[in-house]
């Protein structure tokens, strides 16, 4: 009899934090696969090519929300990104609280801002990270610093991740359209201190603002980002952004999807305080690409093409705009095994002009052929990927 009893008090202490945790939910994705990455051309020598083992942005996502009454609710997420091949576990995912209501929804925190809209007209099931050409290439912008070459860079708009340090609504839908609109005290990092530092080292800031409609077989959007760096001190380059994307898709009802997407982005890495002469930093380019799906019964192929214009602006030396192009294009194939759970297999390649820099993903480097641990101007780079997907 008093074991029983023991046995009820234990259980009753384990059931009451589960009823206080009863708003709380628990989702996300385990993604990994196998691929093999290879770099050409550019005129370097060395190891090229490598087959490993890939996690594609695995996460384990808290969500927690109150019932504040008069249809006001508090919510908080935390997602957790992890490496399903190595096991690094982070905080870096879409984290952040606020409050909720008819109005639409506020954020503190830190959020994927502008670089993921294309989203709406290129995800596939079970792809690599590198399949989305939204945060590769057209994302990224080839520059110099200098207009000299051999000191071409890659910037990519946005961080092609979660910007820090955000205050965001996010709009109700009305009949198909949302809207968003956001401001970072500082997007690319911690804040500026207040030091007293010649210059202005807590002055740099950033904004997203978007619109969208997706209603019945259409989907379409713009966004505009802009960016200023942190710690603007003078004789220091700045590494400010401005960049317009928009999209427009339609999904057939034979299961065939159409989208295009532009974007124009510019990239300032003028030195600040310096006269114009001295301080030339500013690239632009223009870019645009096609997607196409066509799913049956479980099966989806997937075709993508892309291409990044010419370089323009002080930083590039004259005549030389057109050696910053760069092209991608992408063929895929994935099998739904459920609706949580698919596997694939899927081939990118990205083409890059003498001067061009670009990688086939966000921040996805390996080493290139002169050693380095980013594409080099001129190299080309593939991936073949296997893998796949499983939510929850």
């Amino acid at each position: 009899m008093h074991k029983k009893l023991i046995a009820a008090v234990v259980a009753g202490l384990v059931a009451v934090p589960a009823l206080a945790q009863t708003n709380v939910t628990l989702s996300g994705k385990m993604a990994a696969g196998w691929e093999n990455y290879k770099l050409s051309g550019g005129g370097n020598t060395g190891h090229d090519a490598e087959s490993r083992v890939s996690d594609q942005s695995s996460r384990l996502i808290f969500r927690v929300s109150e019932d504040l009454g008069g249809g006001l609710k508090a919510w908080g997420q935390m997602d957790m990104r992890f490496t399903a091949d190595l096991g690094a576990l982070s905080m870096g995912g879409n984290t952040g609280m606020g409050l909720q209501g008819n109005w639409g929804k506020f954020t503190v925190g830190r959020w994927d801002l502008h670089y993921n809209e294309f989203g709406a007209i290129e995800s596939n099931r079970a792809g690599s990270n590198q399949t989305n050409f939204g945060d590769g290439i057209m994302s990224q912008v080839s520059s110099t610093h200098t207009g000299g070459a051999g000191t071409e860079v890659v910037s990519i708009m946005a961080g092609a991740s979660r910007t820090p340090n955000i205050v965001m609504w996010d709009s109700p839908n009305w009949n198909g359209f949302t809207a968003r609109l956001a401001y970072s005290t500082s997007p690319f990092g911690t804040e500026g201190n207040t030091n007293r530092a010649a210059g202005d080292p807590g002055g740099g800031s950033g904004w997203n603002g978007a619109l969208r409609y997706n209603n019945g077989p259409w989907t379409a959007g713009v966004s505009y980002w802009n960016a200023s760096s942190e710690n603007r001190v003078a004789g220091t380059r700045a590494a400010d952004q401005n960049a317009w994307r928009a999209w427009l898709g339609y999904a057939f009802a034979m299961g065939l999807k159409v989208g295009f997407g532009w974007d124009r982005s510019e990239l300032d890495n003028h030195i600040l305080g310096a006269a114009d002469a001295v301080a030339a930093g500013n690239t632009r380019r223009n870019a645009w690409m096609i997607p196409v799906s066509y799913s049956f019964g479980a099966h989806t192929l997937y075709a993508k093409y892309a291409r990044a214009g010419k370089a323009s602006g002080s930083a590039i030396a004259a005549g030389t705009g057109g050696d910053f192009k760069a092209s991608a294009w992408h063929l895929g194939y994935d099998y739904a095994f459920s609706k949580r759970t698919s596997a694939g297999v899927f081939y990118t390649r990205l083409n890059n002009d003498s001067n061009a820099a670009n990688t086939v993903g966000a921040a996805y480097n390996f080493k290139s052929g002169n050693g380095a641990t980013a594409t080099r101007r001129g190299e080309d780079a593939s991936q073949l990927y296997i893998g796949m997907t499983h939510s929850f």
